[in-house]
């Protein structure tokens, strides 16, 4: 078998490795239901606190997760470059386990303390309505 025949498939296997097999898992994890990705996120929650940004353009959720087991849900549109929070109040209840409890004051804290941490490093920073 000549060499660039070789070269041509190792290229071909990384451009699909590299490039087109996370392109169609990026496209079949959108067209999930809200549910399902919910519970891929708490598989994919790498610690204790974990952000996920799911982008549908101009609108999205940033998605809080805590504990691998609890998750608020922040839905934006973007207004002037600005992610802006359309939640009345985003740390009023949990969204997930389903029968929604209350945040207590000590996790109410911590969700804002973490949703500024995520501001600090994030490049366009989501804003809370008034």
């Amino acid at each position: 078998m000549p060499t660039y025949v070789i070269v041509i498939i190792i290229v071909s296997i990384l451009l699909l490795g590299i490039i087109v097999f996370p392109l169609i898992n990026r496209y079949q994890f959108k067209r999930l239901p809200f549910d399902q990705q919910i519970r891929i996120l708490m598989k994919q929650a790498k610690g204790l606190i974990f952000f996920k940004n799911i982008s549908y353009g101009s609108k999205g959720t940033l998605i809080y997760i805590k504990n691998k087991r609890k998750i608020l849900t922040y839905p934006w549109v973007l207004v002037d470059g600005k992610m802006l929070c359309t939640k009345e109040n985003p740390f009023e209840r949990w969204d997930y386990p389903e029968n929604h409890p209350e945040l207590s004051d000590d996790e109410k804290k911590q969700a804002v303390e973490e949703l500024e941490k995520f501001n600090e490093k994030s490049i366009v920073k989501i804003y809370l309505s008034d």
